[in-house]
């Protein structure tokens, strides 16, 4: 069948469907029109439980800003084009005003949608509205921290080693820009869309963050996640410093590196060592990840070679090898945190299998 081959619904879109069904459900039998109520059911459903109480705080009171103006204007000019440009108009600059962004867009379609169908008792009309807001937000609310609460962990867990990949991917391709002498246009925007699927990570953390001040949570979920954004904190400071590779001025010194240099030999090794993303450097034979557990002195001989001359404090030389150096040690920090979340984890599954063992013998 054709409704096979996509995924039709995730959580918060059944979520969404559950919040707008009771809503309507609710007005209907105490004949209110459903329609407020609905879009507002329908916007309050956030990423978090946490989202939805912080925003719907604001949305109620900008909601009653809306049908305000939406009555006082409907009962001053009637069902008139000048009412509901000044309907949206006072709306949305009272809302802005007060500090109610999150709510502006309820509030003015509360507000525009109010004119048509109201001709009189606009006093009746104005506090049907309120009730009918406040079903929609308290509905929605608790729709969202008590029906299918959100796990991102696994999504994190997934994301994050998708960056892995495409961070040691962008560094074959730097490695290429050094050998070539040259800025590839292509290399800044792996960059550039990599620095963003970050920040889409690091937001699902806080959403996680969030979520866990309204939801139980195992003390291995907490451990997951606690390991997952170590890796994301290092991979971040891995991206600073491999941005700046991508602006030393090779073309313009008189740095010669060769395809067989130490320096390339070690960028290479190190995309392999992120794009395996097992972290241990023990795994690994020593022709991928190259004297990385060693010290540094191979890379400083090969950049400070006295027929280099006219160099200073802050040279291409002096720049490769310190960005080169700190990611050295981001890598070996990376396979430390990956040691511990090894080990954590074989003890965890551990204490699980000796607990089974002993409510079997018990039985």
């Amino acid at each position: 069948m054709v409704f096979s081959k996509f995924k039709f619904a995730g959580g918060r879109v059944v979520k969404t469907g559950i919040g707008v069904f009771v809503t309507a459900l609710i007005c209907q039998a105490f004949n209110f029109n459903p329609i407020f109520a609905v879009i507002t059911a329908i916007v309050t459903i956030e990423p978090t439980a946490s989202d939805s109480i912080k925003k719907g705080v604001i949305r109620f009171p900008s909601a009653v800003i809306g049908a305000g103006y939406s009555m006082i204007f409907a009962a001053l000019f009637g069902d008139q084009a000048i009412t509901y440009a000044l309907a949206a108009i006072f709306t949305i600059v009272t809302c802005h005003k007060f500090k109610l962004e999150a709510g502006i867009l309820v509030a003015t379609l509360t507000a525009v949608n109010m004119i048509p169908i109201t001709h009189d008792h606009y006093l009746a009309a104005f506090v049907e509205r309120l009730g009918t807001t406040t079903i929609g937000l308290t509905v929605s609310t608790l729709v969202n921290i008590l029906i299918l609460p959100p796990h991102y962990t696994g999504a994190i867990t997934k994301s994050t080693g998708i960056l892995f990949e495409k961070l040691g991917s962008l560094l074959l391709q730097i490695t290429n820009d050094i050998l070539h002498k040259r800025r590839n246009k292509n290399t800044y925007e792996q960059f550039n869309s990599l620095m963003k699927d970050l920040e889409k990570t690091e937001q699902l953390c806080q959403y996680q963050r969030e979520e866990w001040k309204y939801h139980r949570h195992t003390k291995q979920e907490l451990r997951e996640f606690h390991y997952e954004h170590k890796k994301l904190i290092v991979l971040r400071q891995m991206l600073y410093h491999i941005g700046n590779l991508m602006y030393v001025p090779f073309d313009k010194d008189k740095v010669d590196i060769k395809e067989d240099s130490y320096i390339i030999t070690f960028i290479t090794g190190l995309a392999h060592f992120l794009q395996e993303r097992s972290f241990s450097m023990n795994d690994h034979p020593e022709w991928l990840i190259p004297n990385i557990r060693k010290d540094s002195s191979s890379l400083r001989n090969e950049l400070f070679n006295p027929a280099h001359e006219g160099s200073n404090s802050f040279s291409p030389e002096t720049i490769l090898f310190y960005e080169l150096t700190a990611l050295q040690e981001l890598a070996q920090q990376l396979s430390h945190i990956q040691q511990f979340e090894s080990k954590h984890g074989h003890f965890d599954l551990s204490i699980r299998k000796n607990n089974t063992v002993e409510k079997s013998h018990e039985s």
